[in-house]
């Protein structure tokens, strides 16, 4: 097995985390105060193919998650960038490499 180096990358609205291939290996989510939200990690571009979406339930006092992406991590052949399709977040942080 190969070994890769893990970078981090950090988003508080819709953009490129970063851009050619690689494989999503975690994230860590900070959530609104009584906010809905969707988002989606895609391949490479707003319009890319959907690799993870996590629906984010409205509560009063939110906590930071994290999400470990088993195995290898997701692939990505162009880039990861974060969409939301419902509502807004603090920020998201994704790991990679």
């Amino acid at each position: 097995m190969q070994q890769t180096d893990v970078k981090a990358a950090h988003l508080t609205a819709a953009g490129s985390f970063m851009a050619g291939r690689t494989r999503l290996k975690g994230i860590v989510v900070s959530p609104k105060a009584s906010t809905a939200a969707t988002f989606e990690i895609r391949d490479g571009s707003a319009t890319g193919a959907v690799l993870f979406t996590m629906d984010i339930a409205s509560v009063t006092t939110p906590v930071n998650f994290s999400i470990n992406i088993p195995g290898e991590g997701i692939l990505a052949t162009t880039g990861l960038y974060l969409t939301t399709s419902v509502g807004t977040v603090v920020g998201i942080e994704v790991f990679y490499g």
